[in-house]
């Protein structure tokens, strides 16, 4: 069996039960979704607001439910946007359940397998070019997408692929055992693609009683109207103070961060704009960090730097500067060398890598398992292999594993949308890296 951060933190996960009494509004909610409630609430809710973040930014970003109640065509692009997002991304947890998710909001079967319409086609080529490390969506690509939908359907599609950059992040690296349910449900039909489970299953795939995901009906509807106020009560309360527009919205994040996120600008929601400002203000929030903010940003800036985003790693400097002023910048001149390198694999490998770091005052055994780990998740398909694994379970606690594989999957998100952006003015400025 496949050694993952999952069966590390399992005995720290928070179980149903009590996920329930505190959030089952929201929990109901994705079962309506995707027939299932997925094993990774119970790791995210061991930092609450690991939990809490991904709660803000499945409903927002998907503009639920009024995407459930909209046109067919749309949400069945966003569903098979999601799917092949993931396959691209190499998460084959979220590709089962994107794939149950497309399926129920009316995607074919042929969708899946292959056999596309040219609008298909176009969302599936922006999906997985967007997905990749590096970002690989061609100026072509990007002119057959936005030709062939309205500016509304393409930001909802486009949305929908930068929410699995946070999926796609977290359930790879956590490396979230895939439900039965979901099996059963999706299972027949990815068997006859290029997916395999991998890690999220334990031995061989067994579909003990194949189903077929039913499509959105009268009975879905009304599920989501009954979860519906309950969502929004506590998505209100998370929210309340944060601005909804930019540049208001940008204003309140440099205050608190050090960095402005123009990205939000392009956004025309005003949900998006709160719910993604509220997530990068609470994971920004000293209050609220376990693992601590010269972990925090060390790890971040070493995504970026693994990820080729170089104007994301200028940003990140932004944020230390303001957040961890001590930590002196010749690490990041090391932390750019040690992103050149694979994933620490061998004890020795483990050695030299500690050691590398050491050196720096202030740096702790804590702070450098964090960048550690961040150099396995950071890749697509993340590699944290036993190695890491093992020194993750000496050094960092569970939450703090948790919060720092979070904010990653958040940095994946604003990468996803901030190289789109870039194509869409014709800037080079994202793509470009000094590595």
């Amino acid at each position: 069996m496949t050694k993952t951060l999952a069966a590390q933190l399992k005995p720290f996960a928070v179980d149903f039960n009590t996920l329930h009494k505190s959030y089952s509004p929201v929990l109901s909610l994705v079962r309506v979704l995707i027939g299932v409630v997925p094993n990774c609430d119970t790791y995210l809710e061991i930092w609450p607001t690991g939990f809490k973040t991904y709660n803000l930014l499945v409903p927002n970003m998907l503009n639920l439910p009024a995407t459930l109640f909209g046109r067919k065509r749309t949400k069945a692009l966003m569903g098979l946007a999601m799917y092949r997002s993931s396959m691209a991304a190499e998460c084959p947890y979220c590709s089962a359940h994107t794939c149950s998710y497309a399926l129920r909001r009316g995607a074919t079967p042929d969708a899946i397998t292959g056999i596309r319409s040219p609008q298909e086609q176009a969302v599936v080529a922006l999906a997985e070019g967007m997905s990749r490390i590096p970002f690989q969506v061609s100026k072509s690509e990007y002119q057959a997408f936005t030709e062939q939908f309205h500016p509304v359907e393409t930001e909802k599609i486009v949305l929908s692929i930068g929410l699995m950059g946070f999926l796609n992040k977290f359930m790879d690296a956590i490396g979230v055992e895939l439900e039965q349910e979901s099996i059963n449900d999706v299972g027949k039909l990815l068997s006859g693609t290029e997916w395999r489970a991998g890690k999220h299953v334990s031995g061989p795939l067994n579909i003990s009683s194949s189903t077929i995901p039913k499509q959105d009906n009268l009975m879905t509807y009304l599920r989501v109207i009954r979860q519906g106020p309950g969502a929004d009560s506590l998505e209100r309360g998370w929210t309340r103070g944060v601005p909804d527009s930019y540049p208001k919205a940008g204003e309140f994040l440099l205050n608190l961060t050090g960095h402005n996120f123009p990205f939000l600008a392009h956004f025309s929601q005003k949900r998006i704009v709160r719910a993604l400002t509220t997530v990068l203000r609470d994971n920004l929030d000293k209050s609220k960090t376990v693992l601590g903010m010269t972990a925090k940003c060390l790890a971040g800036y070493m995504f970026s730097r693994v990820i080729f985003n170089h104007s994301l790693s200028v940003d990140l400097r932004k944020v230390a500067a303001q957040l961890t002023p001590e930590v002196n910048e010749s690490v990041f001149d090391q932390l750019d060398e040690l992103a050149e390198l694979p994933a620490p694999g061998s004890d020795s490998d483990i050695a030299g890598f500690y050691n590398r770091l050491s050196s720096n005052k202030g740096l702790t055994k804590k702070d450098i398992t964090a960048v550690l780990l961040s150099r396995g998740a950071s890749s697509s398909p993340a590699d944290v292999n036993d190695h890491i694994i093992d020194q993750v379970g000496k050094w960092l606690e569970p939450t703090s594993v948790v919060e720092l594989v979070v904010w990653l999957s958040v940095l994946q998100l604003v990468h996803r949308l901030e190289n789109y952006f870039a194509i869409a003015q014709g800037s080079s400025r994202v793509l470009q890296s000094t590595r």
